[in-house]
């Protein structure tokens, strides 16, 4: 099912639709809304220049009491279809256009666009939210079910609309966006309990709308009510990956994987952030490029690391190259100052405090591992506490760490799982006789299950296939590492 008309029709229409007249115009709103044919939206295109351009031309020449008049006696028996058209016509006839500051004229010529910086944002907003209305009570008809794919671009020119006026207000109130999320909350719901068995439904709006929410709540830093649009979507979301485009199964797995992420739920954002990875276009760099940041962030912690080659191909060398190198060392002084040289990129991604606060439990686990010389040859390996922490101290660089630190240390890596041992008196860790891989650390947590390591992944001491020529479209197949460590020559990096 497609999620929008093609470009060739798109095209088409465009030009149908500039040879028309006022009146003309409006008798093929008429024309669709009697006959409920999903051509609407070939007309209700809010985010489409080249169309509302088309539509300027015929509006602009006539006063706005003029095409009102035409547009009630067309639907003088409904007055919601009546208004929406009105108010359709209204902002296009004075929406501020971007874009277009390549020195295109309209308004037969006379008003060039202004650039993108003196556009009124907040103006935008208002007048599509007063088109925004009376579609949602459009939508909310029984029979409205051709109007689907219309308020799906009016809610996606809506958020649109709703961010930038906000970012040019810089208030910290953002009022456009709140109001955005009340009114598309209200169309979500109207989507989600649709019950016709019949195509098209409203229930094909679902993920397009909720994926708008959940643009909004990360703009809100307001994760609390991301939760409420997975509620919400709770009772279509098996038919996902049968009945959705794959832009939009992209875009909700990426949030998803983004709000578990935000949550700590390493191994259910590993998941989803892996699926929308996998499942976007390999021509869509970009795209690629902000899920693999987040997807290396909730991978690291779980001891699997990215490849070089995958590393470089997205251009994040910078940022990840040297942390990926000292981590498998268990280097934590140089991994600290690899995430402290790109501090204002990691806060800015949101991911700062998180590779902070995991990253060095690796390393000490990392530190504990080699010291004790385990192996799974030799089970049952003491460890004295007290001679560990003059090492302590060597390894990560601080003249301050005693032995309560490094008892503490041990209490909790054997609390969350990291290791199979206990703390006799204080004085020394027994080991069992294996050694818990870090991907199965907290599966417990986990509501989804763990992701298992792909079966390409390879462990730290191989050596990868990174002086290969780069594949950009193969970036699909075991670009991971998995830092499995169960025997003490993959983990013994201290040089």
């Amino acid at each position: 099912m497609r999620a929008f008309v093609t470009q060739k029709r798109t095209q088409e229409s465009t030009l149908d639709v500039a040879d028309l007249s006022l009146e003309q115009l409006i008798n093929r709103f008429s024309y669709y809304f009697r006959h409920q044919h999903q051509a609407i939206a070939e007309l209700v295109r809010p985010n489409d220049w080249n169309l509302i351009r088309s539509l300027k031309s015929i509006i602009v020449s006539s006063r706005v009491d003029r095409f009102e008049s035409v547009v009630q006696r067309q639907f003088n028996e409904d007055s919601t279809l009546a208004d929406f058209v009105s108010n359709y016509l209204c902002y296009v006839r004075s929406v501020e256009f971007e874009g277009f500051s390549n020195g295109l004229d309209i308004c037969n010529g006379t008003q060039s666009l202004l650039a993108a910086t003196h556009i009124n944002h907040s103006k935008n907003f208002d007048l599509l939210l007063s088109v925004y209305n009376p579609a949602t009570n459009i939508f909310r008809r029984p029979d409205a079910a051709f109007f689907t794919q219309s308020i799906q671009l009016l809610s996606h020119a809506l958020v649109q609309f709703a961010i930038l006026a906000d970012r040019q207000r810089g208030s910290n109130k953002n009022e456009k966006t709140s109001e955005a999320a009340r009114q598309m909350t209200t169309t979500l719901g109207m989507a989600c309990i649709d019950r016709s068995t019949e195509e098209p439904n409203k229930r094909r709006a679902a993920f397009s709308l909720a994926n708008g929410l959940f643009k909004i709540y990360f703009f809100l830093k307001n994760m609390r009510l991301c939760d409420t649009v997975i509620k919400n979507t709770s009772n279509v979301i098996n038919q996902l990956e049968t009945h959705y485009p794959k832009s939009e199964l992209v875009t909700f797995h990426y949030y998803l994987g983004r709000m578990a992420l935000y949550q700590r739920r390493l191994h259910k954002a590993r998941d989803s952030l892996k699926r929308a990875f996998d499942l976007c276009k390999s021509d869509s760099w970009k795209n690629r490029r902000l899920i693999l940041i987040y997807l290396i962030a909730a991978s690291l912690p779980l001891g699997i690391l990215p490849k070089s080659a995958l590393i470089d191909h997205f251009c994040l060398g910078v940022q990840f190259g040297r942390l990926v190198e000292n981590l498998k060392v268990g280097n934590w002084p140089c991994v600290v100052a690899a995430l402290d040289g790109q501090r204002d990129w990691f806060r800015f991604k949101g991911i700062y405090i998180l590779l902070r606060e995991k990253l060095e439990v690796i390393c000490w686990r990392n530190f504990f591992v080699i010291m004790a010389n385990l192996k799974n040859e030799r089970p049952g390996m003491r460890l004295s506490l007290t001679r560990s922490v003059e090492p302590a101290r060597k390894v990560f660089m601080e003249e301050s760490i005693d032995e309560h630190d490094v008892v503490c240390m041990a209490s909790s890596l054997i609390d969350q799982g990291y290791l199979k041992a206990y703390v006799k008196l204080g004085e020394m860790i027994v080991f069992g006789s294996t050694l818990p891989r870090i991907s199965s650390v907290g599966e417990h947590m986990n509501e989804s299950g763990v992701t298992s390591v792909p079966q390409l992944a390879q462990p730290m001491n191989s050596q990868s296939s990174i002086d290969r020529a780069v594949r950009p479209r193969n970036f699909k197949q075991g670009f991971f590492h998995s830092r499995e460590m169960n025997k003490v020559n993959q983990t013994r990096r201290f040089g």
